[in-house]
């Protein structure tokens, strides 16, 4: 079976995904395979695909950290022009096959379709063009750099980053420039929440210590 390839501009991402899940349901096609069909909707793709997974409290170890790092550098190459993402090799030719992975493209179909009911092209000079690619592969630099922060393994402190690149995401494929005060709102609260957690962890460290001390 032969992957399409088609220009993003003229074919829906929503083909693209049923493109793709046809081939993982199949054979299975590589992300470098699945990037390719998607062309520059791929560094969304990307994001949406790896960040659903943190939608859920439970801190997931090397993943979260393997996956911070790919959306440090799907973003920052977004927010530099390329044309799609160029991952490490790891990532690049992991095959997408089986349950896991059809799941998560039909999660993605999901996740897309129900955005629709909240969403519309709208503010799209601030998802379009150079600029709006340049500043939304900014937010998913940022989030991603945010998931890589070591936070003792807390519930959620992976979630709301997560949900930083996905609302993203959804603003520059649906182009909807009013997600990106979405996606910068999840920012803010993932930073407010290491603030808190910094703090609390900061002064039961000082009264532990001044309780050692007092020996």
């Amino acid at each position: 079976m032969t992957l399409n390839k088609t220009n993003p501009a003229t074919g829906s991402v929503d083909e693209a995904l049923e493109d793709c899940l046809r081939h993982a349901a199949a054979e299975g096609i590589t992300l470098q395979e699945a990037m390719e069909r998607l062309g520059p909707a791929s560094f969304c793709f990307v994001s949406l695909l790896l960040a659903i997974p943190f939608l859920q409290p439970v801190p997931l170890g090397f993943y979260t950290m393997a996956s911070g790092l790919t959306f440090i550098a799907a973003g920052w190459q977004m927010a530099h022009g390329h044309a799609t993402p160029t991952l490490p090799a790891l990532m690049r030719n992991s095959r997408i096959h089986g349950a896991g992975w059809l799941a998560g493209l039909r999660l993605c179909q999901r996740l897309l379709r129900f955005c629709r009911k909240f969403t519309k092209p709208r503010r799209e000079s601030w998802v379009g063009g150079e600029g709006g690619t340049r500043r939304v592969g900014w937010l998913i630099f940022i989030g991603g750099a945010l998931l890589a922060i070591p936070a003792a393994n807390l519930p959620f402190n992976n979630t709301l980053p997560a949900l930083m690149i996905i609302f993203a995401a959804i603003a520059w494929l649906e182009r909807d420039g009013l997600m990106i005060f979405a996606s910068l709102a999840w920012g803010a609260l993932t930073l407010l929440y290491f603030l808190v957690v910094g703090t609390v962890l900061w002064f039961f460290s000082a009264q532990i210590f001044a309780w050692l001390k007092s020996f």
